[in-house]
């Protein structure tokens, strides 16, 4: 009896297809990393874009991102899984050596817009792979695997980005997504397997009758208020990529190793996340993202306020703190709108406050970086970071009046939603996927 016993409390290991995914999401975020941590240089320095065009590219180049998995991952449901990481990584390379071949403005701009589809294709994939090959009772173990290779495809696309744009040449820092993308490819050809469960072989869901179920979401006027509310900690996170590479590069030093200072936030978040989640647990969902915000702006303020690369550290350390404080109760109080059997629809639509946040920011950073942060001339980089600030401030200010307005006595259901949500998602990500 007690072998019997001891073989039922023995862990279901992990399938192959489940490390293979694991390994493409690992290729994929080097692949997107070293190239979106300076995309922002090789847009302006390499094929001569205006400030305002830059900002107009990078804000759109995100907002695709964030959509495309609307549409793409519909008709991935239909094609199976397979076929579409091929389809995602064919896109991908070929968009990426675009970049690397032509860098001029029409053929960059429909080579990220190629990326940024492709994009669509693999996310919905990888998750749900994760999600079906997780054994029971394992499933927040295998998202922490995942998120860990998030962070370790961004720590090491960025390292290598660094290396090549400082001893070779910022145009070819393409080449190394190039190479990850093809090993990527390789992988989805010959080592990935479908996914052999009962959810893989259910019938899919149209694309219209997806559309209808986030219309029927977007109605519910508090569940909307609260996406749009909360998109301006995003548009503070972003600023990473539109003005932070242009701000260190002109004002402080060319050289700098601006792809590294930026690693501070997933080392902060792999060491203090555990932490920072007890020591807010207790807090309000609603004002511990206030809290977050607020953090957020004291980062941008301090980035304008210290112009040194200690100065970049220092606000880079502040924003994963903020990072901490935000995301975690972001994911866990979305999931408490959800009605009955509708919580994955609902999780679906966390990608919008991404997708505003990041559309705003990058119109905003390109006409501020053009006036406080021209190429040749006097800068005022205060201004544009106090500026973020404000704007951070501000929203912290809509958030604690929205807070206000919905304040609704937490029903059982409702903590148990949550909980649900905290038991799924990990901490161990900083980056998005």
């Amino acid at each position: 009896m007690s072998d019997v016993a001891g073989a039922a409390s023995e862990k279901q290991p992990f399938p192959r297809t489940f490390y293979v995914a694991n390994g493409i999401e690992l290729l994929e975020r080097l692949a997107h990393y070293g190239v979106y941590i300076g995309l922002a240089l090789y847009l302006s320095n390499v094929v001569n874009m205006s400030d305002v065009q830059v900002g107009w590219v990078l804000g759109n180049f995100r907002f695709v991102g964030s959509m495309a998995p609307i549409p793409c991952g519909s008709i991935a449901d239909r094609i199976g899984f397979k076929r579409s990481l091929i389809v995602a990584f064919v896109g991908y390379t070929t968009g990426y050596l675009c970049l690397l071949a032509f860098p001029a403005k029409l053929p960059v701009i429909l080579s990220l817009a190629l990326i940024a589809v492709s994009g669509g294709f693999l996310k919905p994939v990888i998750t749900g792979t994760v999600v079906r090959t997780s054994p029971p009772g394992r499933e927040a173990e295998g998202f922490g695997t995942f998120y860990r290779m998030v962070n370790s495809g961004s720590v090491v696309g960025k390292t290598l980005a660094y290396l090549v744009r400082r001893f070779v040449a910022l145009r070819l820092v393409a080449a190394t997504s190039v190479v990850a993308s093809l090993g990527a490819l390789a992988l989805a050809i010959f080592a990935y397997t479908e996914p052999d469960d009962a959810a893989a072989k259910s019938k899919p869901e149209g694309l219209g009758v997806v559309l209808r179920g986030y219309g029927a979401a977007l109605r519910n006027v508090r569940f909307a208020a609260f996406l749009v509310v909360f998109a301006g900690f995003y548009f503070m996170s972003e600023q990473f990529y539109f003005t932070f590479p242009q701000y260190v590069t002109r004002h402080i030093d060319k050289k700098a190793p601006l792809e590294i200072i930026t690693l501070i936030n997933p080392a902060l978040i792999a060491i203090f996340q555990g932490m920072v989640t007890k020591a807010v647990k207790r807090i309000p969902p609603i004002t511990a993202m206030t809290l977050g915000v607020c953090i957020a702006s004291c980062s941008m303020l301090v980035m304008g306020t210290f112009q040194t690369l200690i100065g970049a550290c220092f606000s880079g350390a502040i924003f994963a703190f903020a990072e901490m404080t935000f995301s975690h109760r972001f994911y866990q109080h979305i999931a408490t709108f959800a009605p009955k059997g509708k919580a994955g629809m609902y999780m679906g639509l966390a990608f919008v406050p991404f997708a505003i946040g990041a559309w705003i920011g990058g119109q905003a950073s390109g006409f501020l970086v053009a006036k406080y942060l021209p190429k040749e001339g006097a800068r005022d980089p205060f201004a544009i970071w106090s500026i973020y600030a404000a704007l951070g401030l501000a929203c912290a200010f809509a958030m604690f009046i929205y807070g206000l307005l919905t304040r609704t006595p937490k029903t059982s259901e409702q903590t148990k939603k949550g909980r649900t949500a905290e038991a799924v998602l990990p901490s161990e990500t900083s980056d998005d996927v």
